[in-house]
C-alpha cells in the first residue's frame, strides 16, 4: 500500500487552518517526504501523535524518514530542512539521509567557482537554487559544523533531464522518477513514486484439490513458472505523482507513457485569476484537472490555494467540471492506494478517520 499523508496545502502564505508544502509518504520501502516548508518536523510530530491515538498502525516519525525530495527551491517547499536536520542529529539519527532536488548545471558551476557567493541577477541563477541552499546548509550542520550522520545532498541539472523524466531512486519495493515541471525560472521537479508490478494472489484451495500438502504448496508458491497454475492475474504498478509549484503545460506530463492511480497538483488559483496563473508559473483547479485527465488519472488532489481562498468549494467545482474525481485536501488528509487499485481519501475526526472518498478499481 502507498499512503500519502497531506501534511501542508498553504501556498506561500499560511492561514489559520492550512500550512505551508509537505506530505510524508508511507510505501512498501520506507517513509519518505516531499517537500518541507517550516515548520515541517512539528507537523509531522503532531500528526504522529493524532495517529498513535486513535490506535493507528501507520506513524508519520521524522527518525524513519529515508529521503527528503523537494520539488523546488521557493522557501515555502524548503525552509524546514535544516531545523529537521539539527532536530533529527540531537535525538541521535545514524542512519543516513537522501536530500534530492533540481537544479541548474550553471548553478551547480557557480558553487564549485564561487563557494559561499550569491549569484547576482546577472548570472541568470535564482539566488536562492537548491545548489546554493546545499552548500550553505552542509556548512551549518550540527553542533560541531557537520551532522552524526550521513546526508547524501543529490542535486540534478534540469537542463539535462528529458521530457522522459529520470530514475532517481529504485529498489525492490519502490522506484521514484523526477519530471521537469515548469515554475518560471525556478528548475523544479514532480516526482513519480511507482511500485512494480507483483504476482497474482496464490489460490492454496487450487492446489489442495489438486493434492498437494503443505510442503509442496510452499515449494510450488517460490517458483514463478510452477506457481503460474494457481496464481491470479499480475497486480499492476501502484502509482502517485505529486508535483511541485507548475505551470499545465509541462511536457513531460503530456508525454507521460506510465500509468497514475493519483496526481496531487497544485491549484493555487481559480478561473477568473488564470492569466495571474500563468505569469506567476502556477495552475488553477481546471488547469490541474486537465492534467489528471490526459493522463488518465483515476484520482485528483488539488493542494496549494491561494490564502485569498477560505471556501474551496468553487475550485473543487471548477476541476469537477473537467474530471469528476477531483477533491480539495485539507492539511491531515490521508490518500491510499491499496493493492487491488482502490483509492481512499480520508479525512481526520475527533477519535477516527472519516472517509471522504473511495474509487474501485474500473
Amino acid at each position: 500500500m502507498i499512503s500519502l499523508h497531506v501534511l501542508g496545502t498553504a501556498s506561500a502564505k499560511p492561514t489559520t487552518d492550512r500550512n505551508v508544502s509537505g506530505s510524508f509518504l508511507n510505501g512498501p520501502s520506507g517513509s519518505f517526504l516531499i517537500d518541507c516548508g517550516e515548520g515541517m518536523q512539528q507537523r509531522i510530530a503532531s500528526h504522529d501523535r493524532w495517529l498513535r491515538s486513535i490506535g493507528s498502525n501507520e506513524r508519520t516519525k521524522m527518525s524513519k524518514i529515508k529521503a527528503i525530495y523537494l520539488t523546488h527551491a521557493h522557501l515555502d517547499h524548503c525552509w524546514g530542512v535544516l531545523p529537521m536536520l539539527h532536530s533529527m542529529d540531537k535525538i541521535g539519527r545514524k542512519s543516513r539521509l537522501e536530500i534530492h532536488g533540481p537544479t541548474s548545471t550553471s548553478a551547480l558551476n557557480w558553487v564549485k567557482d564561487r563557494p559561499g557567493e550569491v549569484p547576482d541577477s546577472d548570472s541568470g541563477i535564482y539566488p536562492s537554487d537548491l545548489a546554493i541552499q546545499f552548500d550553505w546548509w552542509k556548512k551549518h550542520g550540527g553542533k560541531n559544523g557537520a551532522f552524526q550522520f550521513e546526508v547524501d545532498w543529490i542535486l540534478y541539472p534540469v537542463d539535462q533531464v528529458g521530457i522522459e523524466g529520470i530514475l532517481v531512486s529504485d529498489d525492490d519495493e519502490m522506484s521514484v522518477h523526477a519530471y521537469v515541471t515548469n515554475h518560471l525560472d525556478v528548475p523544479s521537479f514532480a516526482y513519480l513514486f511507482s511500485t512494480p508490478e507483483l504476482q497474482g494472489k496464490f489460490d492454496r484451495s487450487a492446489a489442495i484439490a489438486d493434492g498437494h500438502d503443505e510442503e509442496s504448496i510452499r515449494k510450488i508458491a517460490l517458483d514463478i513458472s510452477d506457481s503460474a497454475k494457481y496464481r491470479g492475474p499480475n497486480r499492476p504498478s501502484r502509482s502517485i505523482l505529486i508535483s511541485g509549484d507548475t505551470t499545465s503545460d509541462v511536457p513531460s506530463f503530456l508525454e507521460l507513457n506510465t500509468s497514475v492511480d493519483v496526481i496531487i497538483h497544485e491549484s493555487t488559483f481559480d478561473d477568473s485569476l488564470q492569466t495571474k496563473a500563468t505569469s506567476y508559473g502556477h495552475s488553477t483547479a481546471r488547469d490541474a484537472a486537465i492534467i489528471a485527465s490526459h493522463i488518465g488519472a483515476k484520482f485528483l488532489g488539488l493542494t496549494h490555494f491561494s490564502s485569498r481562498f477560505q471556501d474551496l468549494s468553487h475550485l473543487e467545482e471548477e476541476a469537477r467540471s473537467v474530471y469528476n474525481q477531483s477533491h480539495a485536501l485539507n492539511d491531515g488528509d490521508r490518500i491510499s492506494i491499496e493493492l487491488d487499485g482502490s483509492i481512499h481519501l480520508e479525512r481526520k475526526g475527533l477519535e477516527e478517520w472519516i472517509s471522504i472518498a473511495h474509487v474501485m478499481e474500473s
